[in-house]
């Protein structure tokens, strides 16, 4: 029996929005990740609690050529940028 059915479409799989990334095997941005990972969990899954983690993680990965550089503002962290500007 043939697994094609009359009808039904075919999967054409896309590349993501942004593009893939390389996967950290140097283990580069372990100790964000970590982090991030631990909190996480301290927060019982409540992500927003975790974005100075997520931010400093996000920065490693673009310091190290593991994704393309970007303003953080782009990825939402326009408030925690702005604090810390104001700050110094």
């Amino acid at each position: 029996m043939s697994s094609m059915t009359f009808g039904q479409k075919i999967f054409q799989p896309k590349p993501p929005i942004q593009g893939s990334f390389p996967l950290d095997h140097d283990g580069d941005c372990k100790k964000e990740m970590l982090e991030y990972m631990l909190c996480i969990k301290r927060e019982k899954n409540d992500n927003s609690k975790c974005r100075l983690q997520a931010k400093e993680y996000l920065n490693c990965r673009m310091n190290n050529n593991l994704m393309e550089k970007r303003d953080l503002e782009t990825f939402g962290y326009r408030e925690i940028v702005e604090n810390e500007q104001n700050n110094k």
